[in-house]
């Protein structure tokens, strides 16, 4: 908006070009650019205004009628200029939303393997995470959240002496991860293994007694 007002500017110093100074630009752009009065009555005003200072031009015979028109045009792209600043806002805000419904998509997704991952643990298993937590110093004047993990609440001194075995505890949660999606994986595979085998000897079974049973009737 701020281009078209500059265009505007620059056609009415380039039309009063050679009969005033840039001055007269600016006042005529305040009139006609005052909506509190019809604009063919704001361009008149203006003209009249410039023939009492510079005397009866021939070159304002035919302003007041090029005002209005460039006036119109000009308003008209202001209309135009905010109808696409407004789609672009609109298109902004849709971006973000999207954005923000896949964040709480990806949190709740990361929530839930949280929580399975909670429950496919044993007893021992959980044992030995609060051992591993305990043997490299992360256990003690700490909490757990709700996910499982620590809160430290002692001094600042003891955090330093905590912090100074962290990543290797880090280190052996991780391995303890791995193992318990290793067993759960291969547990996995096993029942499938063993449903997928008593469906095999069940198929048999059916096909002999089929067999049998045909060869009675043949008899």
């Amino acid at each position: 908006m701020i281009g078209i007002k500059i265009w505007f500017e620059v056609w009415i110093r380039a039309f009063l070009d050679g009969l005033c100074n840039k001055v007269y630009g600016e006042y005529v752009k305040g009139i006609v650019a005052d909506t509190e009065t019809e604009l063919e009555e704001r361009c008149s005003t203006a003209v009249d205004i410039l023939r009492a200072v510079l005397g009866d031009d021939a070159a304002l015979d035919t302003m007041a009628g090029e005002l209005q028109a460039k006036w119109t045009e000009h308003e008209l792209e202001v209309v135009e200029l905010k109808a696409q600043e407004l789609e672009k806002a609109k298109a902004r805000h849709l971006v973000e939303k999207m954005e923000e419904l896949k964040l709480v998509e990806l949190n709740k997704q990361a929530e839930a393997d949280k929580a399975q991952a909670r429950s496919h643990m044993s007893k021992e298993e959980l044992q030995q995470r609060e051992k591993i937590l305990r043997d490299y110093g992360a256990v003690g004047d700490s909490e757990f959240d709700e996910d499982g993990n620590v809160i430290f609440k002692g001094s600042q001194q003891e955090l330093s002496a905590v912090n100074t075995n962290r990543g290797q505890g880090k280190v052996a949660q991780q391995e303890l991860r791995d193992k318990m999606k290793k067993e759960h994986d291969a547990k996995v595979k096993r029942e499938k293994e063993l449903l997928e085998a008593d469906r095999l000897r069940k198929d048999k079974a059916q096909k002999r007694t089929q067999k049998r049973e045909k060869q009675r009737g043949c008899g």
